[in-house]
């Protein structure tokens, strides 16, 4: 099992091999639905299914059942099964609704609301993970390098989170996922949608459309922040002692393997923003900025941090960026 991909996933990604070198590598990215289920894998649809229990071993002998895996039936619970392969995604309650992954794909397609690239899309953990990520056809300049508009919808199978749906900026000159919110900007506009598998799914679909629905045009708001931030310097010495100090802080009471990951990290996001991490030089067009020193630690938050093997990046896409955030915090309070 590498990065989350088992034996019965699957996925795609458009033009350049995925991080974990898995996956198919697509020359032109899927223009329907359809082909994106079908290239990711995710054609598979999950039902519910009943849960069986023992009650007690004493309750077995007693009444000689000859398959004790069926003598009982778990009220309040349900299970989550895999069509295709007969797998067991989860245990849920009974007032958890399924969102299929073809629903969960029509989402974007009604929130984009024109033509749209599906980038990357695929499955985690045999099926309890599903992903899918769209481009926006239109780009725009952010501290003077080109940025994408992305869209993602990340769902579970297995009870284990909700619905995420979520508005990116991607900097084409390093693939960043800047995952932070708006907080510093006036107009600031939610880009996070999450709801759970219950209630209404039908309701909150139609008020994640129309809340993200709003934050299309995210870039253009996130433009002036990035704008302001690319002309305004910052030196290294700066932005080790004002930034990266108080975002990776060490103490006395810390272990020795903990003081020197928390020193390597800083040493890592020093050289990327000199132009010298293990990427080659992606500075882009505004070096020895906040602008660039933001996306030092977004590089090294997306590309550069030790990880068990339990995780891989689309796994961290699904998460809340709390250091991205930190770290907008400190370089625009500088």
């Amino acid at each position: 099992m590498a990065h989350g991909l088992t034996t019965t996933d699957q996925m795609f990604s458009v033009r350049q091999m995925p991080w974990h070198g898995l996956g198919v590598v697509l020359d032109e990215p899927p223009r329907t639905i359809d082909e994106a289920l079908d290239k990711a894998g995710l054609g598979w649809r999950v039902r519910h299914g009943e849960v069986h229990y023992v009650q007690s071993p004493a309750w077995v002998d007693d009444h000689d059942v000859e398959h004790p895996a069926e003598v009982a039936r778990a009220v309040g619970w349900k299970a989550n099964i895999r069509t295709d392969t007969g797998e067991l995604l989860g245990i849920v309650s009974d007032d958890y609704q399924l969102v299929d992954n073809r629903e969960a794909f029509r989402f974007l397609d009604a929130l984009i609301g024109s033509e749209m690239y599906f980038e990357t899309a695929g499955s985690l953990w045999g099926g309890r993970r599903v992903w899918c990520l769209a481009r926006v056809p239109e780009y725009v300049e952010l501290g003077g390098d080109q940025a994408a508009t992305y869209l993602y919808v990340a769902n579970s199978h297995d009870g284990s989170m909700a619905v995420t749906a979520a508005v990116t900026p991607i900097r084409i000159v390093c693939a960043n996922t800047l995952g932070m919110a708006l907080r510093a900007a006036d107009s600031a506009a939610e880009r996070t949608f999450r709801f759970r598998h219950t209630g209404n799914l039908q309701t909150k679909f139609a008020e994640a459309r129309q809340v993200l629905g709003m934050t299309i045009n995210y870039s253009q708001q996130f433009k002036v922040l990035a704008d302001k931030l690319a002309l305004q310097r910052m030196s290294a010495g700066r932005f080790e002692r004002d930034v990266l100090r108080p975002l990776f802080p060490v103490d006395g009471e810390m272990g020795k393997v903990a003081v020197a990951n928390r020193e390597r990290a800083v040493s890592e996001i020093l050289a990327i923003f000199r132009g010298a991490g293990a990427a080659g030089d992606t500075t882009g067009n505004a070096s020895g900025t906040k602008w660039a020193a933001l996306n030092a630690v977004a590089e090294y938050a997306d590309y550069g941090r030790r990880y068990t093997k339990r995780t891989s990046q689309v796994q961290r896409s699904f998460e809340d960026g709390r250091l991205k955030q930190h770290a907008l915090d400190l370089v625009t309070s500088v």
